[in-house]
């Protein structure tokens, strides 16, 4: 007795109880710090911080080039846009809608962090084949309102009262969706969701880098940073179920492939490190669809294939869009 409490007199030991209990609030409180930055990094957008619809990554070419060469696009059409905004969620939404005087829409949705404007550098190819062009600031993306990114779950009730507006306001019964990572899982689930209203304004889709499901494109980015992604991830997706009201491990592209009965076309890269060929191809399995597609690029990181081979892809929508141009879908061979 008399030895404890002379040790726990001994200054060194003192020191080490001291260091030890540091160590130990340190490492619980690291524990829930972490999942909490990746949380804020990736799905938050403080509703304090200034909308622009500015590029988002000025430090890689590549982006800055996409970026650039959409808004050059759509400046050759300032005449024929229009600025539109809607009310949905509680939230004010604002997309830009070019009017070539076509019957049919194409709505180009960016993938996660970009506005807008970014959406324009894939318009050309549907310009071409008789689309007029629907862009918008997403939720929390430009100038639209929204603190979370849902990972296109939320978003897509957003893109369903944006196609109903077109139809409504400019008599369009034909859509084709075109998405972006997020933006592909926003528009498979903004299909079913029209669907099952009895809806079919939406006739085609087009992917490009969507993923199985986010875990899986999340778990990509642990491995490719050597980290676990048990159980900072789970917690992560706590974070979103709590703050954002979203089942991330729930709400899955895969979830609804069951479900695709349109045309659609898969888009990857074979070099895509977040969507894994192996993923990509089970998900491409997995819809029922009798008029899916598939195309694997040769070149091209995840979300910036076009740029890698900007002729052979627009090649592979324009074939697409025709093969399915204005024919009912009990009607293709």
């Amino acid at each position: 007795m008399i030895s404890s409490i002379l040790a726990l007199e001994n200054p060194w030991v003192i020191t080490a109880i001291a260091a030890a209990s540091f160590g130990a609030v340190s490492g619980i409180i690291m524990f829930f710090l972490i999942p909490i930055i990746i949380f804020c990094n990736t799905m938050y957008r403080n509703p304090k911080k200034k909308r622009t619809r500015e590029c988002t990554n000025t430090k890689d070419e590549q982006q800055m080039y996409m970026f650039s060469e959409g808004i050059n696009w759509a400046l050759q059409f300032k005449d024929k846009t229009e600025e539109l905004h809607i009310i949905n969620d509680g939230l004010n939404l604002y997309g830009e809608y070019i009017n070539f005087g076509f019957d049919k829409c194409a709505v180009i949705l960016q993938g996660r962090t970009e506005s807008l404007l970014y959406s324009y550098y894939f318009a050309d190819v549907y310009k071409k084949n008789g689309y007029n062009i629907l862009v918008i600031d997403v939720r929390a993306h430009g100038l639209s309102d929204g603190k979370y990114i849902t990972s296109g779950i939320k978003e897509s009730g957003d893109l369903v009262s944006w196609i109903k507006l077109i139809n409504k306001k400019y008599s369009i019964t034909d859509f084709t969706l075109h998405g972006i990572c997020i933006g592909g899982a926003a528009a498979v689930f903004a299909y079913i969701k029209l669907k099952n209203e009895g809806s079919d304004l939406v006739k085609r889709i087009v992917t490009d880098g969507i993923f199985l499901s986010f875990y899986e494109i999340f778990k990509e980015n642990f491995k490719l940073r050597k980290k676990r992604p048990f159980p900072m991830l789970y917690l992560v997706f706590f974070l979103a179920f709590i703050l954002a009201r979203v089942r991330l491990f729930e709400e899955t592209p895969k979830k609804y492939m069951k479900d695709i009965e349109i045309p659609f076309l898969f888009i990857w890269s074979a070099k895509d490190i977040f969507c894994i060929k192996s993923k990509s191809e089970e998900l491409f399995n997995s819809c029922v669809s009798k008029y899916k597609e598939l195309k694997f690029f040769p070149e091209g990181r995840h979300s910036h294939v076009r740029s890698s081979q900007e002729a052979d892809y627009d090649k592979a929508i324009a074939n697409f869009l025709q093969k399915y141009n204005n024919v009912k879908i009990t009607e293709v061979n």
